[in-house]
């Protein structure tokens, strides 16, 4: 079961916050998932980000429909510019799902999106040893009001989704890409 947590003091994303920011996290363990404790950070991300959620997705579209007219990007948009290379090769620039790589490590992807009222960032940040966990954490620059009205709109929405999608991932069979 996910939880509430903290940032890894080891993940790239301290390097990107500030004050003022808004920031949460969440994560789950991976004890007795070797598979997901091994794979491609890349390979984690998508089977963590692109879980089958049909309530999700349906909230997905609703928000797209919302939001087009208002000149943000789209989830269609953004999967436009996917590559079509297999994820472990994929390198900042490309996607996972809908989101842009900016680093990639060993055992973190940084992922995320500028746009006119705010830019995100999305740690994956995976602990192995005897206590394995995976770490899902947003960073939010906001740039206006709009930003700051359009987070505390979809905030609720936000931490449902990210404890669902990371326990998912870990109750979900990893298809290798």
């Amino acid at each position: 079961m996910s939880r509430s947590d903290k940032l890894p003091e080891q993940s790239c994303l301290n390097a990107y916050y500030t004050s003022g920011d808004f920031m949460d996290t969440f994560s789950v363990s991976m004890k007795g998932r070797d598979d997901l404790m091994t794979a491609d950070i890349r390979v984690l991300a998508d089977h963590i980000l692109n879980a089958d959620v049909t309530w999700m997705n349906a909230l997905l579209r609703a928000r797209d429909h919302v939001v087009k007219p208002l000149g943000l990007k789209t989830t269609d948009d953004l999967l436009q510019e996917q590559s079509d290379l297999p994820f472990a090769d994929r390198l900042p620039g490309d996607r996972v799902g809908f989101f842009k790589i900016y680093r990639v490590d060993e055992n973190e992807i940084l992922l995320g999106e500028d746009d006119w009222h705010q830019d995100f960032r999305l740690s994956i940040f995976r602990e192995t040893g005897d206590s394995p966990r995976v770490y899902a954490s947003t960073c939010c620059k906001r740039h206006n009001l709009f930003g700051y009205i359009y987070l505390a709109l979809i905030l609720p929405i936000h931490k449902k989704i990210a404890s669902t999608v990371l326990d998912n991932a870990v109750v979900q069979k990893l298809a290798i890409a």
